[in-house]
């Protein structure tokens, strides 16, 4: 993990069960709005489904994070992996839309 995803995962680990929550609960609205960007403009079509389906593996596993946190079983391990789900993506399109998705998240609690 590289030193500014190693940062963002700690964090995430960092802030009280409260912050933590309202800052997964934030991403996964914008992830949300982060998948529209893979369908066809005014259709229901979709141009870019494996973009899609990328953005959906991430929300599983930030809906799996905030589900630990509310539940009191966080795994800080699995928290600090969140960052790296969200941030580090090869493709430069969707890296730009993550990374808007989690700075978007972050700026919502602060």
């Amino acid at each position: 993990m590289n030193g500014a995803l190693e940062a963002e995962g700690d964090w995430l680990v960092a802030q009280g069960k409260r912050s933590k929550a309202l800052f997964l609960a934030a991403l996964m609205h914008e992830l949300t709005i982060a998948g529209r960007n893979s369908y066809r403009v005014a259709t229901d079509e979709l141009e870019k489904p494996s973009q899609l389906r990328k953005v959906n593996e991430i929300q599983h596993r930030v809906a799996a994070c905030l589900r630990q946190v509310l539940s009191d079983q966080p795994s800080e391990s699995f928290q600090r992996s969140i960052a790296t789900w969200v941030l580090e993506q090869p493709d430069m399109e969707l890296q730009s839309l993550m990374a808007h998705a989690w700075y978007g998240a972050k700026n919502q609690i602060s």
